[in-house]
C-alpha cells in the first residue's frame, strides 16, 4: 500500500481534481471534499495549501495507524508542502476512521467531490461503497475512484478482486454497471481509466456472498476479493 501518493499521481489515475474544484468554485463559495483512503494525506495537504478556506476536506483511513492528523501535518512538512511555521494552514483538515465499505458517516447530498486513489481494492464491500458514494454526493457532485476489481501484482488466481454472479454466470464489472446511470467508466487524458459516480440513489441489487483478505495468505499481498450474487 502506498500512503504517500500526491496530486501528480492523482492526475494520472483520477484526472484533474484541481480543475473539478475550480469548476465548483465558479458556482459556490466553498467546496466540501472527501478522500477515502487518504493515507498520509499528501493530496489533501496540497489541495488545502492551494485553495485554503475555499475548501473543507475530510480524509478517511481504516485506523489511525494508517495516518492520523498528526501524521498528515508532519508528512506535509517532510514533503515541503508547508513550512514548520505554516501548520495552521492544515489544521482544518478533518480525519475520520473506519471501514469505507460500511455506511459512510455523512448526510445524504452533503459532499461535492469524492476521490479515492489506490484504496478501494482493499474494501470488503466495494459495491456498497459505490452506493454510499452516490448517496452522499451533492446534487452536482462528482466522485473519481480508481478501479478496484483487479490487482496484477497478485498471483493469477487472486488477481480479480470483484466478482459478480447471476445464476452461476459471472458478469464482468464493466458490463454490469452499464445499466446504472450514476456510475460509469471514464477515459482519462493519461490513458488510464477510472470510475466516475454522480449523485442519486444507487442500488445494485447485490448480495455480498463472500470476501477474502489475501493479506492473510501472504503478508506481501494486498487486496480483498469481494464476491457478489444478483438478488432474486
Amino acid at each position: 500500500m502506498v500512503k504517500t501518493r500526491g496530486l501528480e499521481e492523482a492526475k494520472v489515475k483520477l484526472g484533474d481534481l484541481e480543475g473539478i474544484i475550480l469548476n465548483f468554485l465558479n458556482k459556490k463559495k466553498k467546496v466540501r471534499i472527501f478522500e477515502s483512503g487518504c493515507g498520509y494525506g499528501k493530496v489533501m495537504s496540497q489541495l488545502k495549501k492551494k485553495f485554503g478556506d475555499k475548501i473543507e476536506i475530510i480524509g478517511l483511513n481504516f485506523k489511525p495507524s494508517h495516518g492520523d492528523k498528526k501524521k498528515v501535518i508532519s508528512f506535509a512538512i517532510e514533503e515541503g508542502i508547508i513550512a514548520k511555521d505554516e501548520t495552521k494552514k492544515l489544521q482544518s483538515i478533518k480525519m475520520i476512521f473506519g471501514d469505507a465499505g460500511r455506511k459512510l458517516p455523512f448526510k445524504t447530498g452533503s459532499i461535492d467531490l469524492i476521490y479515492s486513489q489506490t484504496s478501494a481494492y482493499l474494501y470488503e464491500d466495494k459495491m456498497h461503497f459505490f452506493e454510499e458514494v452516490a448517496r452522499i454526493l451533492s446534487k452536482e457532485g462528482i466522485a473519481r475512484i480508481t478501479f478496484p476489481d483487479y490487482n496484477d501484482k497478485l498471483p493469477e488466481e487472486f488477481r480479480q478482486l470483484l466478482k459478480i454472479y447471476d445464476n452461476g454466470n459471472q458478469i464482468p464489472f464493466a458490463d454490469f454497471i452499464k445499466k446504472f446511470k450514476q456510475i460509469k467508466i471514464v477515459n482519462l487524458p493519461s490513458g488510464k481509466k477510472c470510475i466516475e459516480i454522480t449523485s442519486g440513489k444507487l442500488d445494485f441489487g447485490l448480495n455480498l456472498v463472500s470476501t477474502l483478505n489475501v493479506n492473510l495468505l501472504n503478508k506481501e499481498w494486498f487486496g480483498n476479493i469481494s464476491i457478489y450474487s444478483v438478488k432474486k
